[in-house]
Parts: C-alpha cells; structure tokens; sequence
C-alpha cells in the first residue's frame, strides 16, 4: 500500500471522521485500487493515529459501500461489479429525480449560487483536461448541492452513501469529450429547470441524465483499458 496523504494527521483530525476522510479521498482519487488490502495497523502508522479510529473508518466506509470487511480476512477496497452499478444507477435515478423535484420547490438564491459556481469548476477541469478524479469530485460536487438544497438531512444522507460508491468507481475513467460535452450540457439543462422552479422538468432531466451516465458506465466497465483492476463479473 502507498504512503496515505501527507503524513501525521493533525491531533484535531485524529478521529474516525479524519481517518474516513483520508481513505475516502484516496479510493476517490484511484491513489487506494479495487481489491486492495487495508491493513489497520499500517493504516494507523501512517496517519499516526490508534487503531481504534481506523477500526471505525473503515466501517464508516464499509456502510458507505467503499470497503469490504471479510472475517479473517480484514478490510479490502471494495471490487465494484457490473450488477453493483445497475443497482447503483437504480437507485440514483429514483433518489436524484425526487431529488431534482423537491429542489426546484426548496431551492434558495444561495442554491442556485452554489449550483453555479459548481457547473462552472466542470467546466475549468474539463477544458483544461482534468484528471479523471478531478472530473469525478466535480460531478459530486453538483449532485451533492441537489441534495442539499432539498432540505432534507435525510435525503442528503442516503444520496451521500449512493454518490460515494458512484465516485469511487467513477475516477477509475476519463470521460470523451463529445460524453463531456453532453454530461455538462445535461447538468446545465437541470440547474436551469431548478432555477425556473420548474419541478417536473428538474424531475424529467435527472432522470434522462442518470439513465445516460448509467448506460456510459456500463460501457466502460466492460473495457478493461478504461477501468483498470476492476472485475467483470456479475
């Protein structure tokens, strides 16, 4: 396993949360692969904390469908299989089209602000050729804002644990500029719905862009050039 961020963790950081945060950005940035062990003693040697919060990270992650724990075996970066990402993207088309609609009730001035000014950084990274991580965070960021302008702490809470296995397998691939262009032309396409108030079409386009990156995902999960490491089967 490769060094984990940059060194100790800072002695306000050094619980469960800190310990999660790290491990997440690693899987996200494709830095921590698919089936990869993670050991908590050298875990905890690294970051320079207990075991103890590593112990409760990594059932954090576990819940949030990043690790694996198998008894006697320990914890593992979770292999991501195609029948995994059809009920994913299942589920992200109900979650994030309700979502969609109730933003376009609740949404705030401060929303909208947040909304676009996460469009705008996808659209910096995708003109200056960003990374396929960098790309993948973006595209969190936006889908999160949604949630959160629900109002709904429920509803962000489920949609967090969704978006996470999403992310960590989406930074495994670049996406073609014309699936770019399209991707970013759909999420502006929905942020206007959202701004207009406009509940059913927010509801409609989510549900459209789902089904689009959904089909997108599936097509490079079964192109091992594309998704190193990840497995193929169902």
């Amino acid at each position: 396993m490769q060094p984990l961020g940059r060194g100790l963790v800072p002695m306000s950081q050094r619980t469960s949360e800190g310990v999660a945060r790290i491990l997440r950005t690693e899987i996200f940035s494709g830095q921590l692969k698919p089936g990869e062990p993670l050991p908590e003693r050298l875990i905890a040697e690294q970051l320079g904390v207990s075991r103890t919060p590593v112990r409760e990270a990594l059932f954090t992650l576990q819940s949030e469908g990043l690790v694996e724990l198998t008894p006697n075996r320990g914890a593992s970066v979770r292999t991501v299989t195609a029948h995994d990402i059809v009920q994913i993207y299942s589920l992200r088309g109900v979650l994030e089209s309700y979502a969609a609609r109730e933003a376009a009730r609740t949404r705030t001035r401060q929303d909208l602000d947040a909304l676009e000014d996460a469009h705008a950084k996808l659209e910096r990274i995708t003109a200056s050729g960003g990374t396929a991580p960098e790309q993948a965070l973006a595209d969190l960021a936006f889908h999160t804002l949604i949630s959160e302008a629900t109002g709904s702490r429920l509803l962000h809470t489920i949609m967090g644990q969704v978006l996470a296995f999403t992310v960590s397998y989406r930074s495994n691939y670049s996406y073609p500029t014309a699936r770019t262009a399209a991707a970013i032309a759909e999420h502006r396409a929905i942020l206007d719905a959202l701004r207009d108030g406009d509940a059913d079409g927010a509801e409609r386009l989510m549900r459209e862009h789902i089904a689009s990156s959904s089909r997108f995902a599936l097509e490079q999960f079964h192109d091992p050039e594309h998704v190193p490491g990840l497995g193929t089967t169902d």
